[in-house]
């Protein structure tokens, strides 16, 4: 037997490896920059996927290709300051599912914007309520149809009202 294979009949590496060009090592920052490159020429190939911004996100991908395929509708949100924000969710999804389309892609539009100061959510679902006309979103367990969204919907952000003495115990008045 050669000294150059080995018992499976595979060339083993020898003087002659030295004539292959060395891996090339790429840092984190390199290999990064190189994938996202990757992923944003693909998106700019794809038609279905061409008009999405480059640091696009995968949740947001799988929306637009789920929008595009029949799956999903598009609500509009119609924010405080009377802009729109399309929103892509997928059919039969609940009151929750919209909430978390919402974070998704108001924060991925502040971030586009170069805004960094981070929105509190938690805030921001206990002070006000989703609404379609007049009638609330309360109940985040609920159908979308149930309340009769569907593709081109309207959604307004509607103040909740504070409740007074919430959670606190309420003294007797002193009689006069």
């Amino acid at each position: 037997m050669d000294s150059e294979t080995s018992v499976s009949g595979v060339a083993s590496p020898t003087a002659d490896a030295g004539a292959e060009d060395p891996p090339v090592v790429l840092t984190h920052g390199d290999a990064l920059s190189r994938f996202q490159k990757g992923i944003a020429d693909l998106i700019s190939s794809d038609p279905a996927l061409s008009y999405l911004p480059s640091d696009v996100s995968l949740d947001e991908a799988r929306l637009q290709l789920a929008l595009h395929q029949g799956k999903a509708v598009t609500v509009f949100l119609r924010k405080l300051d009377n802009s729109i924000i399309p929103i892509p969710v997928l059919q039969g999804s609940r009151v929750l599912d919209l909430k978390r389309s919402v974070r998704l892609h108001v924060g991925s539009q502040l971030r586009r914007a170069g805004k960094t100061m981070p929105v509190s959510w938690k805030y921001v679902w206990r002070t006000y309520s989703l609404a379609v006309g007049q009638t609330k979103l309360e109940d985040d367990n609920k159908f979308l149809l149930f309340y009769g969204i569907g593709n081109r919907t309207e959604v307004t952000f509607m103040k909740k009202l504070r409740r007074e003495n919430k959670g606190k115990r309420m003294r007797p008045r002193a009689e006069d």
